[in-house]
């Protein structure tokens, strides 16, 4: 279960991660070509997938915690 879970947690964190970068890079494109859309269309697109990523990927990371006994400072 453990195993399971760390490997969820790492494919979780890359994922976000990835569609995070894909959010501002898109963004920073639509503001350099001076398009209000290309920047409102990536928000509207890809970013709850991004969030919506992030979100299991902190429910895992607090089942972890949970699992494997961490400490505060941990």
């Amino acid at each position: 279960m453990r195993k399971a879970l760390d490997i969820a947690f790492r494919i979780g964190l890359a994922a976000f991660l990835l569609a995070g970068v894909a959010v501002v890079a898109v963004q920073a494109a639509g503001l350099a070509a001076g398009s209000a859309g290309l920047v409102t269309s990536a928000a509207e697109t890809v970013g709850p997938v991004a969030y919506t990523t992030a979100g299991i990927t902190g429910v895992i990371a607090f089942v972890r915690s949970y699992l494997e006994k961490w400490e505060s400072g941990d």
